[in-house]
């Protein structure tokens, strides 16, 4: 390692994220990514809190006292909010120090994985988000690449020269979600801080006016028309907002009022939109009111296998690729989750892991745990799966449930019929709903 080398907020996020998973088997969540971030940047509880709508106890007394507890743990000594850099930089030097004597069977340090394209996929964004007023819409199930597209075409932005201003809204808290003026309050303040504008909220908000007004006063006159940029908006796990009738219904409705003007208002040319989503089920929502049947539309797909083999990079053999689809498909995650448990358990066969996969001691335990609590919450679509799981060819169900469940990843739309997405999840949860 180059002695001028420096620990980078992207190399502190993947050590800690290695801790954790070698520690717990599972990685970072999204709001310890966010406490870790924003105490990399020295910045309070109160402040990233606030920053990303939640209370500021939840974030010191629950996130980050868990954190660092857990990261005690996965190093083997005390890490608070702060020494933690201190800590992260050692198991860099340690990882950077093996890396240099490895021997066969040796766990390797982790690379971040390069970003594997689906063509035409990306040439089809880069092209639109170039134009005025653009949207693109990028719909898959769940961890199928929507957010790694969404950063990839963040970048792109970067490298134009635009203003990017990336909005998960998994990582709202539910009370900001339920109340529309709060809602947009948030969103207009996370928009202007990631732009580094006065906030002027609370001078623009009318309650006379109402809040979508307030809010597109506030955008017209205090973001684009401050910003000289194109200005790239993205928004992540949009569907989270499905069920909050009201809000969504109102939100949704605004952008696609924003999407419109920019066809003949100027400044509003500005803004490019970006909104990646689960599933097709709104249950509140006006379609011919919303952003979701205009603009380009893109709907992301399982790998093919030469994209599985190019994203393993000869980490195991092709005898063993094919044993290792065979059981999770060309899934970019179940793929990734495999090579990643193989790495850094030498000890553990390809032939154990199959074995272990369905099980809940394998690597995709929590995946699977958190799939069967969502079927737990949901009995009617519990019992769809049952019967998709248990069937040896397509079958048809209710429509919603099969959309529900396409959402969610656990299956493969065709035609009118559904079939389970892979042999992981048909044998997990054959097991699983065996009783119900």
């Amino acid at each position: 390692m180059d002695s001028t080398s420096e620990l980078t907020w992207a190399i502190a996020k993947q050590i800690a994220d290695q801790l954790m998973f070698d520690s717990t088997g599972r990685y970072l969540s999204d709001v310890e990514i966010l406490v870790l971030q924003g105490s990399w940047e020295g910045r309070s509880y109160s402040d990233i809190a606030e920053q990303n709508g939640y209370s500021t106890e939840y974030i010191n007394s629950d996130v980050g006292f868990t954190l660092w507890s857990k990261l005690s743990q996965a190093s083997g000594e005390k890490v608070t909010k702060r020494n933690f850099r201190g800590a992260l930089e050692r198991k860099w030097l340690e990882s950077a120090s093996r890396s240099l004597s490895l021997v066969s069977g040796t766990p390797r340090p982790q690379t971040e994985t390069p970003y594997l394209e689906r063509p035409p996929t990306e040439a089809q964004c880069f092209d639109a988000i170039v134009k005025p007023g653009a949207l693109i819409r990028i719909k898959a199930p769940k961890k199928m690449g929507k957010t790694w597209l969404l950063e990839h075409l963040l970048h792109y932005a970067q490298q134009q020269d635009y203003y990017t201003v990336p909005i998960n809204l998994m990582r709202i808290e539910e009370a900001v979600l339920q109340d529309l003026d709060r809602f947009l309050k948030f969103f207009s303040s996370r928009v202007t801080r990631r732009l580094k504008l006065e906030n002027q909220i609370d001078e623009y908000w009318d309650e006379g006016l109402g809040s979508n007004t307030s809010c597109t006063e506030y955008f017209e006159e205090c973001i684009l028309e401050q910003c000289d940029r194109p200005i790239v908006l993205a928004l992540d796990n949009a569907d989270r907002l499905f069920p909050y009738g009201e809000v969504a219904s109102n939100f949704f409705s605004l952008l696609r009022a924003w999407y419109e003007d920019a066809r003949i208002i100027e400044d509003w040319q500005k803004l490019r939109l970006v909104i990646a989503h689960s599933t097709d089920v709104y249950p509140t929502l006006n379609v011919n009111r919303s952003p979701f049947n205009v603009g380009l539309a893109i709907e992301l797909a399982e790998f093919s296998g030469e994209q599985v083999t190019e994203l393993v990079q000869d980490q195991i053999t092709g005898a063993e690729l094919k044993i290792l689809t065979e059981m999770v498909g060309g899934h970019p995650y179940l793929i990734q989750q495999a090579i990643e448990y193989l790495r850094v358990q030498p000890d553990v066969s390809l032939d154990d892991l199959i074995v272990m996969a369905p099980t809940e001691s394998g690597p995709y335990a929590q995946h699977l745990r958190d799939l069967w609590a969502h079927l737990q919450q949901h009995p009617d679509l519990a019992i769809a799966m049952k019967t998709v799981a248990q069937a040896s060819a397509p079958v048809r169900i209710k429509p919603e449930q099969g959309f529900m469940l396409h959402s969610l990843g656990l299956v493969r739309l065709q035609g009118n019929e559904v079939q389970v997405r892979c042999t992981l999840y048909k044998k997990y949860f054959c097991d699983r709903l065996e009783d119900l």
